[in-house]
C-alpha cells in the first residue's frame, strides 16, 4: 500500500513538473518571438543603401590596440580597411610592441610620422607619435605609437584621444569583422527612441573559415 502511494505521488510530481516546465518554455518562446519581431522592425527602419549614400551618416572610428602582433598585423589591418561604411577611420594603437609590429606597418602602408592634434581627453601612458600613410588608398589608416600601458583599456583610450568621429568601435586587432558590422551597429543608435550609448555583437571562431586578405569568403564551423 505504501509503495503504491509513493509511486502515485512520484507520477503526479513528474506530471506537474513536466507540465510546468512545458508551460514555462512556451511562455519564453512566445516572448522571444515578440522580441524578434520588434527587433526586426527596430533595426530595419534605416536600410543599408540609405546609410551608405546619406551625407548625414555619422562617422565611426575603429580602434584596434596591437601588442606584439607581427605575425598577423598586416592582414588584420587590411581587413579593417575593407569594411563597408561611408565614413570611418582605422586607428591602430601600437602599445609598446617589442617585436616588428610597428616596423611592418610602416613598411607595408608607407607610413610617415605626422603632426596630429592628439588631445588627451583620457589619461594614458605617454603618447609618442602618430603615423599616416603617404598613399591615398590608405588615407583611413592612423597608427598611434605609445608606451605600453599593460592593459587593453589604456591603449583603447589612446585611440579615442586620436579619434575624430563621434562614435567608436573598439576591437582586437586580430578580430575579423563582418563587412557590414558598422552598418548594423549604428542602426540601433539612430533608430532608438531612447538614448543608446553602446551596442555589442556575437563573437565566433574563424577556424576552418576561408579567409582571403582578411575577408571571410566562406563560413564553416570550427
Amino acid at each position: 500500500m505504501e509503495e503504491t502511494v509513493a509511486f502515485n505521488f512520484f507520477e503526479y510530481f513528474v506530471f506537474f513538473y513536466a507540465s510546468s516546465m512545458f508551460l514555462y518554455y512556451s511562455v519564453l518562446g512566445v516572448f522571444s518571438i515578440i522580441k524578434m519581431i520588434q527587433y526586426k522592425t527596430y533595426t530595419s527602419r534605416l536600410d543599408d543603401e540609405f546609410l551608405m549614400t546619406s551625407p548625414l551618416t555619422p562617422g565611426i572610428s575603429i580602434i584596434a590596440p596591437a601588442y606584439n602582433e607581427e605575425k598577423t598585423i598586416i592582414v588584420n589591418a587590411k581587413s579593417l580597411l575593407t569594411l563597408n561604411y561611408p565614413l570611418y577611420e582605422v586607428i591602430i594603437v601600437n602599445d609598446g610592441s617589442k617585436d616588428r609590429t610597428l616596423e611592418l606597418l610602416i613598411e607595408e602602408f608607407d607610413l610617415v610620422e605626422t603632426p596630429y592634434a592628439y588631445i588627451e581627453k583620457l589619461k594614458t601612458k605617454p603618447f609618442k607619435r602618430i603615423f599616416k600613410s603617404r598613399r591615398p588608398e590608405y588615407s583611413k589608416l592612423t597608427v598611434v605609437d605609445k608606451e605600453n600601458g599593460g592593459t587593453k583599456a589604456d591603449a583603447s583610450n589612446a585611440g579615442i584621444n586620436a579619434s575624430q568621429y563621434p562614435y567608436f568601435l573598439c576591437t582586437d586587432v586580430d578580430c575579423i569583422l563582418d563587412r557590414n558590422t558598422m552598418l548594423r551597429m549604428i542602426k540601433p543608435v539612430l533608430n532608438s527612441s531612447v538614448k543608446t550609448i553602446a551596442v555589442g555583437a556575437t563573437l565566433r571562431m574563424s577556424n576552418s573559415c576561408d579567409v582571403v586578405e582578411g575577408v571571410i569568403e566562406k563560413v564553416r564551423p570550427p
